[in-house]
């Protein structure tokens, strides 16, 4: 898988939401407006982004991202301004989530090999020379600049690699599997227990879903851990066509039909699902232990003053990520 699709992939990553006062990573505020330094976008612990590093990461990002479907998004027909502020924000994402790697890797003695070192600086020489002087101008960035930008990248796609590699992809069938089932839910005991009622005499279990429920559907297909685990306990359980007394949850009462307890085809799918979800969670956990334990800091007026200059026609590069893809 190329570099670019790697780091993209962490879903989990870092989950940054990014504001005027800061970001969020799972929820608590990890960068403060400070003063990192005239030329440094964010420090994470000693380690230091510099202005320049961004802004070959914005162009690029902005060339990768400013078409769909051929049709380019920087023109006057669409909204420049929205167009900039969501490239700012998946590039910052993008970088910290590199940062973030990076931190680990040397936390944990995991470096480049002589050999992929050499193909980072082969692509450095590569991707300075394909650069124009407008670019190069707008980035500031030298051919030592990028020789270490690829470093941590490549750092950075190796630790994922390893991370990923390490995470159990054995997924048994019951764990991933996936039913279809009829379900009633009522807020009321007494509307429950007079729907027990009905079903003990032998009403169709579906017309009584369809009049009493009060969800707003009477049919789901659902795997485990979408319900809560008192459900969970009970639905898994059926077999097919089998009904389920009531089960209290969520202020209320749920009843459920099992129409199928083995959607194969969905259940197969769902382990994908399961894997993914593992990896988000090696990744989560690593974050919220350095979320813990380094201080960072935004320079946030740096980097809201940040913009695409008006003519930036030329700024066309999007082969950063590429040129490395091509070495390693």
């Amino acid at each position: 898988m190329k570099l670019l699709k790697r780091l993209c992939a962490i879903v989990f990553t870092i989950c940054i939401c990014v504001t005027f006062s800061g970001c969020e990573i799972n929820g608590k505020s990890v960068y403060f407006g400070g003063s990192s330094g005239r030329s440094t976008v964010f420090k994470i612990g000693d380690m230091k982004c510099s202005k320049k590093e961004a802004l070959v990461y914005l162009l690029n990002e902005k060339n990768i991202y400013g078409s769909v479907n051929g049709v380019n998004l920087w023109t006057s027909d669409f909204d420049i301004s929205t167009m900039t502020g969501s490239i700012k924000d998946l590039t910052l994402e993008h970088l910290t989530r590199v940062y973030v790697l990076n931190l680990y890797a040397n936390e944990n003695e995991i470096e480049l090999t002589d050999q992929e070192k050499k193909a980072c600086e082969e692509a450095a020489a590569t991707y300075y020379k394909s650069m124009n002087s407008k670019e190069r101008s707008f980035t500031g960035a030298h051919k030592k600049d990028i020789v270490n930008m690829y470093m941590r990248y490549a750092l950075a796609s190796k630790v994922y690699e390893n991370l990923m590699n390490s995470v159990d992809d054995e997924v048994s069938e019951d764990e991933a599997r996936v039913m279809d089932a009829f379900v009633l839910f009522v807020s009321s005991e007494e509307k429950a227990k007079e729907i027990q009622g009905m079903i003990d005499y032998g009403y169709t279990f579906e017309r009584l879903a369809s009049s009493y429920t009060e969800l707003d559907h009477y049919q789901a297909t659902f795997g485990r851990g979408e319900y809560s685990e008192e459900i969970d306990n009970v639905v898994f359980n059926l077999d097919t066509d089998e009904i389920s007394g009531a089960i209290e949850a969520d202020g209320g009462y749920y009843f459920f039909q099992c129409l199928d307890k083995y959607n194969e085809e969905l259940s197969e799918a769902n382990k994908e699902v399961i894997v993914d979800n593992r990896r988000k969670q090696v990744l989560s956990d690593i974050v919220s232990d350095l979320e813990e334990r380094y201080f960072s800091d935004m320079n946030t007026k740096l980097w809201d003053g940040i913009s695409f200059p008006e003519d930036s026609d030329e700024l066309t590069n999007a082969s950063f990520f590429e040129t490395l893809n091509d070495k390693l």
